[in-house]
């Protein structure tokens, strides 16, 4: 290796992501050997941590590439996120992509669920990888531990139209509207902070749901449950109870991780999921959902495709990753099992 490799390797250490970085460049390095690459970055240029993601991923990565020239046959294409929304610049994303790119986030969770939802809609073969760079990133802790792998999205679909995918997790009901708090601007500054964010978001999500709890999300439903046929495996009905109230909370889970404080699984490598109708609306509801996601896992039952039919319509917000959207006049709710693979880098 030349002395200037070397160097750049050394100074590369200094680098807080350097574990992600080296694999990264490594992986680039092995398939631009056989073929030539052409490397789409995906990033939000108006993000508040646009400028240190220049320096810390992107300087580097550049150096590697055109200064350095530690690769070669590479080629650069740069999607910058538009202020519109995820569907928008997926769709967007998906119209720029072809056969056989890399496809690299760097951002958190709203930027890599562009990326998620843009390859799936792309219908193109294509490898993907996520480096952390936000207050949540599931994605991509998700994405280190499938690396190499195949890993299987969710779709959910609202009055049987597509909403969209998610590699991770949906929620609908009381944790989806949670999310709002961590948007507000005091919040969002404590949590680029980095320092106790774990205790901080814990206790204001804490707070909030004790605020909100004797609100009323969900009342009669039917749930049906599906595998990978689409034959029903089982069919409940939920309603109102005294002291407990209604179901809260609908959630599907995939990812290794849930609004980064809760254990998930492996169920991103194959054809099932974990879904949970929860009542989160007492003081022991949510204290025990939120210590058992922590110190273990998040339970419920797993299954390939979850149906959800309600006796009025019903109006409420669905979270995918972070990102929420509200719907009314709801009368079915599905999450099911994409069955197109991604590939991770």
């Amino acid at each position: 290796m030349k002395k200037s490799g070397e160097d750049f390797w050394r100074e590369l250490r200094k680098n807080r992501f350097f574990d992600e970085l080296k694999y990264f460049l490594k992986r680039l390095q092995e398939e631009s050997e056989a073929r030539r690459v052409r490397l789409v970055l995906v990033l939000n240029p108006r993000s508040t941590q646009a400028k240190r993601a220049e320096v810390e991923i992107l300087k580097p990565l550049n150096r590697f590439i055109f200064e350095e020239k530690l690769v070669s046959n590479v080629t650069t294409f740069r999607y910058e996120v538009q202020p519109t929304h995820v569907d928008d610049n997926a769709k967007k994303l998906a119209s720029c992509l072809l056969d056989g790119d890399i496809i690299l986030v760097v951002g958190g969770d709203g930027t890599a669920s562009i990326g998620v939802n843009g390859v799936i809609l792309s219908g193109k073969k294509v490898k993907f990888y996520s480096i952390p760079y936000g207050n949540f990133n599931d994605i991509a802790r998700t994405m280190q531990r499938a690396r190499g792998q195949k890993v299987y999205a969710m779709e959910a679909l609202v009055n049987e139209k597509h909403f969209r995918y998610a590699l991770c997790y949906f929620t609908a009901g009381m944790l989806a509207e949670s999310t709002k708090i961590f948007n507000e601007k005091k919040n969002r500054e404590r949590l680029r902070r980095r320092k106790k964010n774990l205790i901080f978001s814990l206790w204001i999500l804490f707070v909030w749901f004790i605020e909100n709890r004797k609100k009323q999300w969900f009342f009669r439903f039917r749930m049906e449950t599906l595998d990978i046929n689409g034959k029903i495996l089982g069919s409940k009905i939920f309603e109102p109870r005294f002291f407990w109230g209604g179901v809260s909370d609908l959630i599907a889970l995939n990812g290794a991780t849930m609004a980064r404080i809760l254990g998930g699984g492996e169920y991103y490598l194959g054809n099932s999921f974990l879904v949970r109708c929860a009542r989160l609306g007492s003081f022991l509801g949510v204290s025990g959902f939120m210590l058992k996601g922590i110190f273990g896992r998040v339970s419920g039952d797993e299954v390939s495709a979850s149906k959800y039919i309600f006796e009025h319509p019903a109006s409420f917000e669905i979270q995918a990753e972070g990102e929420l959207k509200r719907f009314d006049e709801v009368s079915k709710l599905e999450f099911r099992k994409v069955e197109k693979s991604l590939q991770i880098l």
